[in-house]
């Protein structure tokens, strides 16, 4: 997690110093564009609208320093604003604004607003938001946001969006981290959450689900030891980093086979590919399998879980052989007549019982090579 948080910081950083100059000359613009637009009052001080030192000037003055009871209301802000609810200005704010409830704002914000519930800017966001709730921010994001809920940003964000459950941008240019959902169209950077949704990502969607249009996707049939025969599907918004779903059996043997005596796992991992020469690939995985075999329980410990080096050998288009080494860490407490857990194979490296102080249960560990072939597509 600190490794995660630490990226999350670093690529913030990098992207907040490496702004496109575009952006910037929008800003510069838009900072001439205000000079001298209203009147600058020095102080405001009030209850809520009109009741106010400003009275019925409120729509066409703007303030260095506004100190408000309740809330206020302005065009514009040329300094620091303090409300106890609300805090609200028709055109721009060029400073901070402090709100218990809400900060307003039509158009652009260039500085800060912290909202205990939520934040609103009709125009882009040069600094940062922070809110309980949301954020909201009509046009481009340069800075951050963060959210105890959520984050949306209507075009482009360009820093970060830190959000408690989701964030939405148009375009991501840095990094968006959320405890369910990240959406963008684009994102060059990185996702971090539950959930992660884009068209095209140009850095890593780190998270248990991970979506994008014109991302990598490949499915894979293999032969293996632990499990006879697996079917997966591989990802993720490119190949440095995707997810596994899998589906493996194996068929007992014996005189008495039935179909109930079927082995079978599902699992999910993780992983990433790199190029290897000019053709071939090389794949890095882990996948933890829960097994269920005939007379275990569904949430008794019966784990299989495997570290894969993924040899893949292109054969024409899409399709390619892969031939896969792997290492495998049998975790069971499922009891049988011969003792803890059964053997899936006849050899290993470890294998050890573990007996439980407080309880009587015992829990087996047994590890041993493997080796998988298949053919991706």
């Amino acid at each position: 997690m600190k490794k995660i948080l630490s990226l999350a910081i670093s690529l913030f950083w990098v992207t907040t110093s490496s702004f496109s100059q575009d952006t910037d000359e929008q800003r510069n613009q838009l900072n001439e564009a205000r000079q001298n637009r209203y009147p600058i009052r020095p102080v405001q001080i009030g209850f809520v609208p009109p009741l106010s030192t400003n009275g019925m000037d409120n729509g066409i003055v703007s303030n260095r320093l506004s100190l408000n009871l309740l809330g206020g209301f302005s065009a514009a802000l040329d300094g620091a604003e303090f409300s106890g609810l609300f805090s609200l200005e028709k055109d721009y704010v060029r400073g901070a604004q402090f709100s218990g409830i809400l900060n307003g704002v039509g158009n652009e914000v260039d500085g800060a607003q912290y909202g205990g519930i939520t934040n609103v800017a009709g125009g882009p966001l040069y600094g940062a938001q922070f809110a309980g709730i949301a954020n909201i921010v009509g046009k481009n994001v340069k800075g951050a946001q963060f959210a105890g809920i959520a984050n949306i940003a209507g075009e482009n964000v360009r820093g970060a969006q830190v959000g408690g459950i989701a964030n939405v941008a148009e375009s991501v240019d840095g990094v968006q981290i959320a405890g369910i959902a990240n959406v963008a169209k684009r994102v060059k950077g990185t996702q971090i959450g539950l959930i992660n949704i884009a068209e095209t990502v140009d850095g890593a969607q780190i998270g248990l689900l991970s979506l994008s249009k014109n991302g990598y996707h490949r499915f894979e049939v293999w032969a293996g030891d632990a499990l006879h025969a697996s079917i997966g599907y591989k990802m993720g918004g490119n190949r440095k980093f995707y997810n596994i779903f899998t589906v493996g059996a194996a068929w007992p043997t014996g005189d008495n086979v039935r179909w109930g005596s079927i082995r079978w796992g599902y699992g999910y991992g993780l992983g990433t590919n790199q190029p290897m020469g000019k053709r071939n690939q090389i794949s890095i995985e882990a996948i933890s399998y829960q097994i269920q075999e005939e007379g275990n329980y569904w949430d008794e410990l019966n784990m299989l879980n495997q570290a894969r080096v993924s040899f893949i050998f292109p054969l024409r288009n899409r399709l390619a052989l892969t031939v896969t080494p792997t290492f495998n860490v049998q975790v069971t407490k499922f009891e049988t007549g011969e003792g803890v857990g059964t053997e899936w194979v006849k050899w290993s490296v470890y294998d050890r019982t573990f007996a439980r102080r407080w309880d009587d249960e015992q829990v087996r560990v047994r590890m041993w090579p493997g080796l998988n072939v298949g053919i991706q597509f």
